[in-house]
């Protein structure tokens, strides 16, 4: 059997965890000194209040995150590996965390060959749809060397574009890649940006939320097979997109997600984003 393990940024929900057999390994976040575990992403209770009484909206120091340490992907997979499990490791993008590398030297650190650990270079929805998507292979008789050598393929299929409300905490997060620093959300002008090769990359700007939802429209098509939708904040906005979504491609499977404290904190407290999976050519 083959277990796969995803870091808490993919933001499952516990029942869907729970009935994929999938282990979901923690971020951390610090606010105002106190230390917090990430969890499902509904079950991080009312982080958002949490966050504007640190001060976080308005770019004070007063929080840190921090990526599962070595122990904490260790204990899991020694875990698995006890009951005979071979496993599968799919976490957030290299380029926006550590969770990776310290996957990768606690897989090493067990001397086992029956551990395989991957970089999604997603996060949030774009981490979700490809962690299902390998639950699927599984669940089609696939062995773990065969697994990580179609994922790759598998990656380039996924899509992710987001909108934030202010690009203070993303610039302040150091995670932006090729964004020209003086992009702005003034005037109700928003910037459409994408998860690209790992990073944070520019695409496009957006007056307003009908123009949010057209620029994310238009990069789903006939093609595109499953939609996932993350939030934080602006729920209206993510139901408004569900629906015109399901409008106009009523072949789409889409999901709607709630991101979590830790893409809070280097995102900001109003943010919206669309994931896609293009069917297999």
């Amino acid at each position: 059997m083959i277990t796969i393990v995803t870091d808490s940024s993919s933001y499952f929900k516990q029942s869907e965890a729970q009935e994929l057999g999938i282990r979901v390994i923690p971020n951390n976040y610090n606010v105002n000194g106190q230390s917090y575990s990430e969890s499902f992403s509904d079950q991080n209770g009312s982080f958002e209040d949490l966050l504007k009484e640190s001060g976080t909206h308005k770019g004070n120091r007063t929080y840190t995150t921090s990526h599962p340490n070595l122990s904490a992907f260790l204990s899991c997979f020694e875990e698995e590996l006890r009951k005979n499990n071979e496993i599968l490791c799919i976490t957030i993008s290299s380029r926006l965390s550590g969770a990776y590398g310290t996957a990768h030297m606690a897989a090493k650190q067990t001397e086992n060959k029956a551990i395989a650990v991957f970089d999604s270079q997603y996060t949030a929805g774009g981490l979700y749809l490809l962690v299902k998507e390998a639950r699927k292979l599984i669940g089609g008789g696939l062995g773990l060397q065969k697994i990580m050598d179609v994922l790759p393929a598998i990656r380039d299929r996924i899509t992710t574009a987001f909108s934030v409300d202010d690009m203070v905490p993303l610039r302040r997060s150091g995670r932006i890649g090729f964004v020209r620093l003086n992009i702005g959300t003034f005037l109700n002008n928003k910037p459409i940006l994408l998860c690209r090769g790992g990073a944070v990359v520019a695409d496009s700007i957006a007056r307003g939320n009908t123009e949010i939802i057209k620029a994310f429209l238009a990069k789903i098509n006939e093609t595109t097979r499953d939609v996932v939708i993350s939030y934080i904040g602006d729920n209206r906005l993510a139901t408004n997109l569900y629906y015109v979504i399901q409008d106009t491609f009523p072949h789409v499977t889409i999901t709607l997600q709630k991101i979590g404290p830790v893409l809070g904190i280097h995102l900001g407290l109003k943010v919206i984003a669309v994931s896609m999976i293009d069917i297999d050519p």
